[in-house]
């Protein structure tokens, strides 16, 4: 079961997150089914990178140390620490490889958790921020603003009761994750929310479906765009177009990347000679292999397999970063005026019933 308490929870994000993320692009994160949410602890350096993916759960990155860079569809977004990443699950995004790491605790929850068919319609409204994701969102919130500080603080107390096995832990779970969302709807408070254009979106990515499963049945072929477009019923030049606007990369390079992707476990999980897994991931020209590999991941296959083995010697040193308690400020707030973050608390921790917003139901 996610969610377990370690003693040393760091863990590096590009060798947990790849292996999840599958032909589609989706990245599937083994949620607690009865209760799907996940407080985790990520270092992410320069040994790895991460394919395009989205998600269908909800997610919140809070940077911890270093900085780094996300690519969301096609615009690069630079967080540094203290500051806080709002993702969806309509936008492919990755954090783009780095010759300096960065530390992050991320938040992973179905929003079902929240608002499922049977709910009140207020508690829809949570979800609003997350609704109003477009071309134009700005994904990024500042440490200065005060808001990244007391979210991070609300996820080491949801942190702290994972797995909640208990009525009461769930209870208080969900009471901490109201608290989290409610700050961002009043963040995002003048963003214009509209239902029909987040349907469209998920309908473009649903028009791609039967590539995505073409393509996970046929990695070893030779695929060309001419075909993908065949696929899904278009011309060469209007998919090129489409699938660019709904990725935020193109064909070529899903593909490549989903190659990388599958050869880089088969490097971990097999002995297979170099050649056989190029071969296996539908490259068949070895030296093409080797050259699309050291693109993308920085170093040769045969370098990348001999550096795979885990080495967590440099994670030790992080476990102070949770010895705080619950209660205390981390150390990115202690650079804003106490006074200040009574203001913030004060004003955008409002009643629970859930925020008042309205919802366009037109674009």
């Amino acid at each position: 079961m996610s969610g377990s308490v370690h003693s040393n929870p760091w863990e590096r994000g590009y060798a947990t997150i790849e292996p999840q993320i599958d032909s589609e692009g989706v990245h599937r994160w083994p949620f607690d089914p009865l209760f799907p949410i996940d407080v985790r602890f990520f270092v992410f350096d320069g040994n790895g990178e991460l394919r395009m993916n989205r998600h269908d759960y909800l997610e919140l990155f809070y940077v911890v140390q270093g900085e780094i860079t996300f690519q969301i569809q096609r615009r690069l977004v630079r967080a540094a620490a203290g500051d806080l990443l709002v993702i969806g699950s309509i936008f492919f995004h990755r954090p783009i490889r780095s010759e300096t790491s960065g530390k992050a605790v991320v938040l992973y929850f179905q929003p079902d958790l929240i608002y499922a068919g049977d709910s009140a319609a207020e508690d829809f409204e949570y979800l609003t921020t997350y609704m109003a994701e477009d071309s134009s969102f700005s994904h990024l919130v500042r440490m200065k603003t005060g808001i990244p500080a007391l979210i991070y603080d609300l996820m080491k107390r949801i942190h702290a009761q994972l797995p909640a096995t208990s009525g009461r832990a769930r209870l208080t779970t969900k009471t901490y994750l109201k608290t989290i969302l409610i700050l961002l709807v009043n963040h995002y408070s003048d963003v214009c929310v509209s239902l029909d254009t987040f349907r469209r979106k998920q309908d473009d990515i649903k028009r791609l479906e039967p590539l995505f499963e073409m393509v996970n049945h046929s990695l070893v072929n030779v695929i060309t765009v001419r075909e993908a477009a065949r696929i899904v019923h278009m011309s060469k030049s209007h998919f090129t177009r489409f699938f660019r606007r709904v990725t935020g990369q193109s064909f070529v390079t899903y593909l490549h990347h989903l190659r990388i992707g599958k050869a880089r476990t088969l490097l971990t999980c097999t002995d297979w000679s170099i050649a056989r897994i190029g071969q296996d991931v539908g490259f068949g020209d070895q030296s093409h292999f080797g050259e699309v590999f050291h693109r993308l991941i920085g170093i040769t296959p045969r370098q990348y397999r001999n550096q795979i083995k885990p080495n967590t010697s440099d994670l030790n040193n992080l476990d102070d970063q949770l010895t705080q308690e619950p209660g205390e400020l981390p150390q990115p707030l202690r650079a804003i005026d106490s006074a200040r973050v009574h203001a913030i608390q004060t004003q955008l921790l409002p009643n629970t019933k859930g925020p008042s917003r309205r919802i366009s139901k037109a674009s």
